[in-house]
């Protein structure tokens, strides 16, 4: 078993004069050598302050080259970094920390989100800030130390914890992901198996996804580091920076959700041609739309593979040619999946052409082990050794299923089943639409009718997108009962739409 740091300490040891990390907010560059002594200056001074094995530390900070740095500093102590979006109010950030018993945190200096912090943490809580310090936190830069004092690192045993990721958290606060040490090198391994990446100095990574979202840690810094790879930090998503990026640094591997890939071919710099050097284009997280594919096949260098998995699975399917078929998707090297019959048991499997619920084997060694302080959500979504998804696929009788959306989403009116993914990726294609979401109301003749919620990006007329979308070969019975334009949609952190709400607003229960 290999852990994060080590992972990375191998890297320096087969290329210790290699370029490793480039920052985009300074002149700063690290080689692999200068990485490792790095990480372990700023991981002598956390032990002096009392972070050690098994300390949890909550980091709430954007993609930073010392966000990257403390990570690995905190892995080299064999202490458990808890990685919240920095973007949740303050409130959520306390209310995270205070439930996940977590010791200590770094965060930005921000007054507000030191001061909830502060209060959530332990009396003797060590609060860190990345910047000029606010009342009660401790400089990051006095957080150095004397690197000969580390000793070597900890003894781990394969099942202690990590790494705690937190999901969306669509209907309340995100649950915490806890991630043995089993699981790091296996999240990396798939990244060759299923997604190709190559190990070597070829590979140049633009690195603009969070660190606290699977991708961004493990598909895109991690994986660099640990195949030997320079990772050049993006701070904050800015598509024109990234674009510029692209072209100064000879990028060769992206990944990333489909919407940060739409931004940077619609900002007004792009140019296909700093793209002709890429050898791999990963996307997931998120529907792509099929002209948006189309279009990265056709003007980027290299291949394009559509990855599916989750923060507690990471890679379950994968589709190595998704042009053409942009939902289409087939199990890979670690992963063994089932489609069964909604709200079945692992063995009442639907027939093919059937859709139902994506089951994953969660024994593999890339499965989280539980969710924080939450046996009760544990116990719900991993029962028989298996891991149940949440989202519906249609299964094909060569293994291949077709991804058609989450269950919690899917409206069941008049005896037949919506996804509103479909009826979605059609209305956005009309020029009066500028956002959209389709949910289900409560409706004394159809049980459930589908509404289409709208964001105005011209004139909208309920009557003219019907028959737009009659038109477009949707099946009748899919057709929104209803058209309500509202001003925005509400969203979470991780800009994920919170249908709850929404079916409230509409029905005048909000």
């Amino acid at each position: 078993m290999l852990t994060c740091f080590q992972l990375v300490w191998m890297s320096a040891e087969r290329g210790p004069d290699q370029l490793a990390m480039v920052d985009d907010l300074t002149d700063r560059s690290l080689t692999y050598a200068e990485l490792v002594a790095e990480i372990e200056t700023v991981a002598a001074g956390l032990k002096e302050r009392g972070i050690g094995k098994g300390s949890r530390v909550a980091t709430v900070l954007p993609g930073l080259f010392d966000h990257a740095v403390v990570l690995l500093a905190l892995q080299r102590l064999g202490a458990v970094p808890a990685l919240l979006n920095f973007r949740l109010p303050p409130a959520d950030i306390a209310g995270l920390i205070e439930d996940g018993e977590i010791a200590a945190a770094i965060i930005q200096p921000d007054a507000e989100t030191a001061g909830a912090v502060r209060a959530a943490l332990p009396p003797d809580g060590l609060l860190v800030s990345l910047g000029e310090p606010a009342d009660g936190t401790v400089a990051f830069g006095d957080c150095r130390g004397d690197a000969s004092s580390l000793g070597p690192p900890p003894d781990l045993d394969p099942e202690d914890p990590a790494f705690i990721f937190f999901t969306s958290g669509t209907t309340g606060l995100p649950k915490g992901v806890v991630l043995a040490q089993r699981t790091t090198e296996h999240r990396i391994l798939w990244l060759s198996t299923q997604a190709g990446v190559r190990h070597g100095r070829h590979l140049r990574t633009l690195g603009f996804m969070p660190l606290s979202h699977a991708i961004g840690f493990y598909g895109v810094f991690l994986v660099t580091l640990a195949y030997n790879g320079t990772y050049f930090v993006q701070s904050a998503f800015n598509p024109v920076e990234a674009n510029e990026m692209m072209a100064a640094h000879g990028i060769t591997y992206m990944f990333a959700v489909p919407q940060l890939y739409y931004a940077m071919t619609q900002a007004p710099n792009y140019d296909p041609g700093a793209f002709a050097g890429m050898e791999l284009a990963l996307y997931g997280g998120g529907e792509i739309a099929p002209e948006l594919l189309d279009r990265m096949d056709a003007e980027w260098g290299g291949t394009v593979r559509h990855i599916y998995g989750t923060t507690e699975t990471m890679c379950s399917l994968y589709n190595p040619d998704p042009v053409g078929q942009h939902i289409r998707l087939r199990p890979g090297f670690y992963s063994r999946t089932r489609v069964i019959a909604i709200d079945g048991e692992p063995e009442d499997l639907v027939r093919p052409g059937e859709e139902g619920e994506l089951i994953v084997d969660a024994t593999a060694d890339t499965i989280f082990s539980e969710y924080l302080n939450r046996p009760d959500a544990t116990a719900e979504k991993v029962r028989d050794g298996w891991y149940y998804t949440g989202d519906v696929c249609l299964r094909h009788a060569d293994g291949d299923v077709d991804l058609i959306g989450r269950a919690d989403d899917m409206i069941r009116s008049g005896g037949e089943n919506i996804h509103p993914g479909e009826i979605e990726g059609l209305l956005l294609k009309h020029h009066s639409v500028g956002d959209c979401a389709v949910v289900g109301v409560n409706d004394p003749k159809w049980g459930r009718k589908a509404v289409a919620c709208i964001v105005a990006a011209d004139d909208v007329d309920g009557a003219e997108l019907d028959g737009y979308l009659r038109s477009s070969g949707l099946a009748g019975f899919k057709r929104p009962k209803e058209y309500v334009e509202v001003e925005s949609l509400p969203r979470n952190a991780a800009n994920k739409v919170l249908r709850r709400e929404l079916v409230k607003m509409v029905d005048g229960t909000a």
